[in-house]
Parts: C-alpha cells; sequence; structure tokens
C-alpha cells in the first residue's frame, strides 16, 4: 500500500492537520479494517473502486466515495474491494465548524454530491485523477477545500484547550484543562460542542484510548496491563471496556485481526511523505 501524508497550506494549518494520499493494487477478496476513532474530523474522495463504511452500532452503511465525516464516539469499519485510491483531508478537532456546515456530523457522513453537487464532486474527481499520486495531487485537494473553509470559526480556547489534552495523552481533567486555558468549565464544555460536536470530558477519553491502541500496535499483547497504566486508566478491566467500547473487539483480537488503516493513522509501517515535517 502507498501512503503519503502532507503539511497542509501555511493559510489552512489553524483548521487542517495534514492531507493524505493512499493508493493499493486490486483485492482478490473484500477487505475489512476497524477505523479507530481519533479526535479528528476529515473527508476522503475516491478516485478507484470506492469502499464502504460501516457503522456497526446502527447497522447503517454508506459508499466510500466522496464524503465528509465528523468526530467519531464509536468504531467504524471499512470495506474495501478493487483498486484502492484515495485522497483525504484530516482536520483540525475544531476544523469541521470551518466548514459552516447545519450539523458537525458526529458519528456520521455527508455526501460530497449533498454538500457540493454532483458535477461540482464529479469535476472534483476528474482534476484528482488527473495529477500524479503525491504533492500535485494533494495541493490540488487544498486548493478545492481553501475557498470553502472560514478561518473565522476558529476559537482559540478551544484550540488551547485540544493541546492540554493533546499533550496529556487524554489523561487530565477538564477542570484542570479550563484553569490552564482561563475558563470555566461550562463555557469550554459550550464551546467544545458548537467546535466539535462533543465535550471536553468525551474527546479526552477518545484521544486516551487512541494513544492506547497505538500502544498496543507498537508491542505484545500481553503489555496490555502496563499499557493501561501508563494511559491513566484506572485498571486493565478499565482499559478492555474503553477498547471494547471504541473499537469493537477485544484488544486480543484487535491485534489478530485486519487493523492496518490502524496502524497508518498511527504511523506504524507507513513512510510519510517529507513535506508532513514541514
Amino acid at each position: 500500500m502507498g501512503y503519503q501524508r502532507f503539511s497542509p497550506p501555511e493559510h489552512l494549518r489553524d483548521l487542517v492537520e495534514h492531507v493524505w494520499l493512499v493508493e493499493s493494487p486490486p483485492l482478490p477478496s473484500l477487505r475489512r479494517d476497524i477505523l479507530i476513532p481519533n479526535g479528528r474530523p476529515g473527508l476522503a474522495v475516491a478516485l478507484a473502486d470506492p469502499g464502504t463504511r460501516h457503522d456497526s452500532v446502527t447497522r447503517t452503511e454508506w459508499p466510500n466515495a466522496a464524503s465528509v465525516f465528523g468526530i467519531m464516539t464509536r468504531p467504524q469499519v471499512i470495506g474495501q474491494t478493487g483498486a484502492s485510491s484515495y485522497a483525504g483531508v484530516e482536520f483540525k478537532p475544531w476544523g469541521i465548524a470551518a466548514l459552516g456546515l447545519s450539523t458537525l456530523l458526529v458519528d456520521e457522513v455527508l455526501q460530497f454530491a449533498d454538500w457540493v453537487g454532483e458535477g461540482t464532486t464529479a469535476a472534483l474527481v476528474d482534476d484528482l485523477r488527473a495529477e500524479p499520486f503525491g504533492q500535485s495531487r494533494a495541493d490540488r485537494l487544498a486548493a478545492f477545500l481553501s475557498p470553502r473553509l472560514d478561518p473565522a470559526r476558529a476559537v482559540p480556547v478551544v484550540a488551547a484547550a485540544v493541546r492540554v489534552i493533546d499533550d496529556a495523552f487524554g489523561g487530565t481533567a477538564v477542570a484542570e484543562v479550563a484553569e490552564q486555558t482561563g475558563t470555566s468549565y461550562s463555557t469550554l464544555y459550550r464551546l467544545f460542542r458548537l467546535s466539535l460536536g462533543i465535550g471536553p470530558k468525551q474527546y479526552a477519553e477518545i484521544i486516551r484510548y487512541y494513544h492506547f491502541v497505538g500502544g498496543l500496535l507498537g508491542g505484545p499483547a500481553d503489555a496490555q496491563a502496563t499499557l493501561s497504566a501508563l494511559h491513566g486508566y484506572y485498571d486493565q478491566a478499565h482499559a478492555a471496556r474503553d477498547f471494547k467500547r471504541y473499537t469493537g473487539v477485544s484488544a486480543t483480537s484487535f491485534l489478530a485481526v485486519q487493523n492496518g488503516i490502524a496502524a497508518l493513522m498511527h504511523g506504524r509501517s507507513v513512510q510519510d511523505d517529507a513535506a508532513a515535517d514541514g
């Protein structure tokens, strides 16, 4: 699988974390990967055979053709057959609010055709296909997104609070976050709901879990007890409950099944493009 990640243009860096590209040869059969929550909304555009996104809680399924999606609070399953080629964007946690949508799409997907229309969607797909796999394709997607993002919707207090939570790997109390950002608990909660669609406590839980999964991907299954302590869980049972909640399977099962997308999200066994360091 080819995977590259690129820094966004300077004027988008307050709203976008990176632009990414994925390509892989045709698959001989259906492949399913667990897509774990990481506290980031995003968008993805299929340039080859579109896959599917499946929510095992609501039992709904969407085509993974060209869509915008909000922060996930539970796992989704990506299904893919045929050749795989995608171009996508990972927003800052508050970045989706800058699109000015009527909803922040928590655990939901909005098809591009319902957002910008079928004609604009088809033109974007053609434009991206015309660019080679690499920087120029990423630049083209960023150029499409640029006029559709409103930087004024970024809230400095939310950005500062997200940094505090991220730096602590989710292992910090909301009251402490409010104190460090010079705001009240109620104001912080309200601003998070307006910018992310979820509260700061739930965001911290997602981030703590995300780093817990990263540790599992980097070590043997018998490291679970140590990892649960390192990432602020009360005990291994608490860690196991969160793992099942956010991943849909046990930690042991997760390590035994296809989790290639999770590995990509954590930078395991992939080569990020040098532009990501810029």
